[in-house]
């Protein structure tokens, strides 16, 4: 006697998985464009987070090759 997907818990509803992931993928998209769109708040914070980060780094690297000794100057 085969059991009804519905009463059954342990078989699984095709149909729902698909809806299921469908949502799934639409909110990780949503999310995703939300953190790359700068014109929001929190999109435009982390662009320019990043952009600091980039030059911060760029400066540091800078500045070590000019203190190294000149036989050990690094070509950035």
């Amino acid at each position: 006697m085969a059991m009804d997907p519905t009463t059954d818990p342990d078989v699984p509803d095709p149909d729902f998985n698909a809806r299921t992931a469908r949502l799934l993928r639409r909110e990780a998209l949503r999310r995703a464009a939300q953190e790359l769109n700068t014109t929001s708040g929190p999109g435009l914070e982390q662009a320019l987070s990043r952009i600091s980060e980039e030059v911060t780094a760029e400066a540091v690297e800078r500045k070590e090759a000019a203190a190294a000794p000149p036989g050990r100057r690094r070509i950035p």
